[in-house]
């Protein structure tokens, strides 16, 4: 055989169990997302909230969904505070492990963030579905200290005024995000 048709069929069997594992570590949290899909936040979208709501030291932003914790990282490099993201997709979790390696002001976990306990978050970053944005203002309420701001990505929190909606003008739909403070 051909090494270039060796070399092919190596990596196509390498591509293929990728996308089977992205495939089945994002079926197995489906019950959970409501159908949302690991998708990461443009950088732009993150600067852009990071403009709107400074952070100082000793503060604590918590990412609730955090994918390959691309915000736990921006914020960390631009602010300095501490960061925890939590992840269901086993996939976007080792992901956001192997990323943020070494980064000693974050902190990544594998679970639902609906079992966790945001009394001590400053800041609180989510990017979901509307489904799950629907039961999130509940849990946000009672856990949230009072001056805490939440920041949700494309959609709003049912029953809450956003204080501001920013629209990053280079953003790819100019999709709002939302500033809440509690």
């Amino acid at each position: 055989m051909h090494l270039w048709i060796f070399t092919f069929l190596i990596i196509a069997a390498v591509l293929f169990v990728f996308k089977l594992s992205y495939v089945l570590c994002t079926a197995v949290v489906l019950p959970a997302t409501h159908g949302a899909l690991y998708v990461s936040t443009s950088r732009v979208r993150i600067s852009a909230f990071l403009d709107a709501v400074p952070m100082k030291a000793g503060q604590l932003l918590v990412d609730i969904g955090c994918g390959d914790g691309r915000v736990l990282r921006q914020v960390g490099r631009r602010y300095g505070v501490r960061t925890v993201g939590y992840e269901l997709n086993l996939l976007a979790y080792v992901k956001a492990k192997l990323l943020c390696f070494g980064r000693k002001n974050i902190q990544i976990k594998l679970g639902n963030f609906w079992h966790a306990d945001l009394s001590e978050a400053d800041v609180v970053f989510c990017y979901l579905f509307p489904d799950v944005m629907r039961d999130l203002g509940g849990k946000l309420k009672s856990d949230l200290k009072p001056g805490a701001v939440v920041v949700s990505c494309n959609f709003d929190l049912p029953g809450f005024i956003p204080e501001r909606i920013l629209r990053p003008g280079n953003s790819l739909h100019n999709d709002p995000i939302y500033i809440y403070h509690f």
